[in-house]
């Protein structure tokens, strides 16, 4: 595909320069005084034609850097999105293992504490964590409906 486009690239290039070149009045020819900015000046056809020219190569070098630069920004937003989701997963990894572990330690305490003491401190404990880990994917949940946004 590249190959292509600068072919045809190429190709109208120099359709161009030999029309250019077979104009035997180009430079010779008056099109009048042309006033920019305060200055003026007398062009030729073939003058205006060559400024037109570097006219829309310039554009076209504007435009190009346009939107690579878009793209790389896009680039770097998905990026930057995948990698806190990510960090958001790990988070809540994290939570869960460290409820698990307080669960256990609760447990572990409350076999030497008492039977009954126990009960109540594991049965708090797993509370404790459920309500945190809804809490937690509540969170997530709003946090990721307002990065889509």
């Amino acid at each position: 595909m590249i190959l292509l486009g600068l072919l045809l690239v190429f190709g109208l290039a120099g359709l161009a320069l030999v029309a250019f070149m077979d104009n035997d009045g180009l430079f010779t020819t008056s099109v009048g005084t042309v006033e920019l900015f305060g200055y003026q000046a007398a062009l030729t056809v073939g003058e205006v034609f060559l400024i037109g020219a570097a006219a829309g190569a310039l554009i076209l070098a504007g435009l190009f850097m346009l939107f690579g630069g878009a793209g790389r920004r896009a680039r770097r937003r998905l990026a930057a999105r995948r990698e806190l989701q990510a960090q958001r997963a790990e988070n809540l990894d994290l939570k869960r293992r460290h409820e698990s572990i307080a669960t256990e330690l609760a447990a572990q305490r409350a076999a030497e504490a008492g039977a009954a003491v126990a009960e109540r401190e594991v049965e708090s404990a797993r509370t404790a964590r459920e309500a945190k880990l809804a809490r937690g994917a509540a969170e997530a949940e709003s946090d990721e409906r307002l990065s889509t946004r």
